[in-house]
């Protein structure tokens, strides 16, 4: 009895382990690295930590709880998966804490945060830190834009009378946006200390400084809506819906690749940490309707680009680039290298459009800026324009965010307007003469178009269709100049080195610095075969006649020797 009892417990114990061992196999475990394969819910107040994984075709759903993030905890949403957020509250016991101004210097554009003396009727002294090992070396502030003092490598110190007024400081010179001021610590007479952090105080054109706390990342589908997103990083690659949400320290949001969709409405955005409230790829597509951006110093969007090339046809073409990001700077001279491919600028990320706070003097003059930049030959020089008086081949080419390769050749939809030669052999004319002597020579004219928009100084040479070698017709190189849009005849001479029947092939020669030798047109045409014959020696050339005649003559001196005798 005892037995089947023990055993009857064992059963019971061993469907429990498993339970649990399911439970945790499909949903989060602290600390761990999970992964969700099923359609799990969260309701219920929680804390997780590590990393979430929801799988392709599954979903979590988090709903009416409070989520504690912990400190570099993740969700990752794969794409073909779902997360959603309803009516909850994500935030992280460790939200960014310090402030940063933006720095630009003193004026209405000024970044300030204010020492609230008011608040206390006894002497104290406020110490200024900087945030994470930052140093205020060099570092210059303003005291009620009146007294300009200094900080150290740990601190800045000021003394307050009990009578002190609210004090504002505000935060000149570099670095007054890579260096984060991380609180107040007040230490009275008494040895009480207050700390405020940075976050908590009245600032003017700052905002939040420090690491977030979490992060979810997702390539899937994203949908949040009635809930309260806190001091957390937000890449969402995806289709994105966020309806009714607050989000704090917790922007911008990271939507930058191209197949990114960003849906807003009603949605309260606050302390971003950057000047921006989203930043976008350059195809990201947005709609945002009842949004309240953060404001201020801090726009609605960015779009940001990564590194893009141009591709010419030549190698060794010297450009450059008008008109990249806000600044529209123009980068000193490039080249192409031996496949034709340059950088655009110099290869960083760059801002390419911005969507203005909408309080902001820029938004007033116009809601979005946008980058309009171009590609400017300097130098297209090859063999078919070595000459002054033959124009540099090239251009203008337009930027389009889209592509991560711009392309500089004729044709292109890029191009804004481009001179290029296009080469082509029409004929060759012989008169249907297919007969020559090879002392003499066969022939012919042969017939090069250009229906390109530049002249081209275009030289061909002809082989023995058979064997490949090559033929004397006339020069060493023959050609010469081919004007756009028109058509030039040459000459030539065929003098093969023995009889019998041949084709002759003339092939164009192309510039070396084309990356494809055949880009500009070119190629080849062979003739028809050509009957070669030596001309047999005629009746004229013989020395029959000649000791005929001398035959003659001397017959006749003969008889009129006789006749003298």
């Amino acid at each position: 009895m005892a037995f089947f009892l023990l055993c009857s417990i064992m059963r019971v114990t061993g469907r429990a382990v498993l339970i649990a061992l399911i439970m945790a196999l499909s949903m989060n475990v602290n600390g761990q690295e999970n992964q969700i394969s099923s359609d799990i819910i969260w309701d219920t107040d929680r804390t997780h930590s590590g990393t979430i994984t929801v799988s392709e075709g599954f979903s979590l759903t988090v709903e009416n709880s409070v989520v504690n993030m912990e400190a570099g905890s993740r969700i990752v949403v794969e794409e073909g998966a779902t997360l959603i957020i309803s009516g909850s509250e994500i935030t992280t016991s460790k939200p960014p804490q310090g402030i940063v101004g933006f720095g630009h210097g003193i004026g209405s554009s000024a970044s300030s945060f204010m020492i609230p003396a008011s608040d206390y009727d006894e002497d104290f002294r406020a110490s200024i830190s900087p945030f994470e090992g930052g140093s205020f070396f060099g570092f210059e502030f303003m005291v009620n834009d009146d007294e300009s003092i200094y900080g150290n490598e740990s601190e800045l110190v000021l003394e307050f009378d009990s009578d002190a007024s609210d004090t504002w400081i505000t935060v000149l010179g570099f670095p007054t946006g890579s260096v984060g001021i991380a609180g107040l610590e007040l230490e009275f007479d008494d040895s009480n200390t207050v700390q405020i952090p940075g976050i908590e105080l009245e600032t003017r054109n700052m905002r939040p400084f420090g690491t977030a706390g979490y992060e979810i990342v997702s390539s899937g589908s994203v949908h949040i809506s009635g809930s309260t997103i806190l001091g957390g990083n937000l890449q969402l690659d995806g289709n994105t819906i966020i309806s009714q949400t607050a989000l704090n320290r917790s922007t911008p949001i990271m939507a930058m690749s191209n197949a990114a969709n960003m849906s807003l409405s009603n949605v309260s955005i606050g302390w971003s940490m950057d000047d921006h409230d989203l930043r976008m790829g350059p195809s990201t597509t947005l709609s945002a309707n009842s949004v309240n951006w953060t404001g201020g110093l801090t726009d609605r969007w960015e779009r940001r680009v990564g590194q893009q090339m141009v591709e010419f046809s030549s190698s060794d073409v010297v450009y450059r680039v008008e008109g990249l990001g806000y600044q529209q700077s123009s980068m000193g001279s490039l080249i192409s290298d031996q496949n034709g491919l340059g950088l655009v600028g110099s290869g960083i990320e760059r801002v390419v459009e911005i969507g203005w706070a909408l309080d902001s003097e820029q938004y007033s003059q116009s809601p979005i800026w946008a980058e309009e930049a171009f590609i400017i030959t300097e130098s297209f020089r090859t063999a078919w324009n070595p000459q002054s008086e033959v124009q540099d081949y090239g251009g203008r080419v337009a930027v389009d965010w889209n592509k991560s390769t711009i392309i500089a050749k004729s044709g292109s939809p890029d191009i804004v307007s481009w001179e290029t030669p296009d080469i082509l052999i029409l004929s060759i004319d012989y008169e249907e003469n297919l007969d020559a002597d090879p002392n003499e020579g066969w022939r012919a004219n042969l017939t090069i178009s250009n229906t390109g928009n530049a002249d081209a100084m275009v030289y061909f040479v002809c082989d023995e269709a058979q064997t490949g070698l090559r033929q004397s017709i006339g020069d060493a190189y023959v050609g010469g100049l081919v004007e756009s849009g028109d058509t030039a005849m040459f000459p030539i001479n065929w003098t093969p080195a023995g009889e019998g029947e041949m084709a002759l092939a003339c092939t164009i020669l192309t510039p070396s610095q084309l990356v494809n030798e055949d880009h500009w047109g070119g190629g080849s045409m062979t003739t028809p075969l050509i009957d070669f014959q030596y001309t047999e020696e005629n009746d004229a050339g013989s020395v029959v006649p000649a000791l005929v005649a001398m035959a003659g003559v001397g017959i006749l001196i003969g008889v009129y020797l006789i006749r003298r005798s």
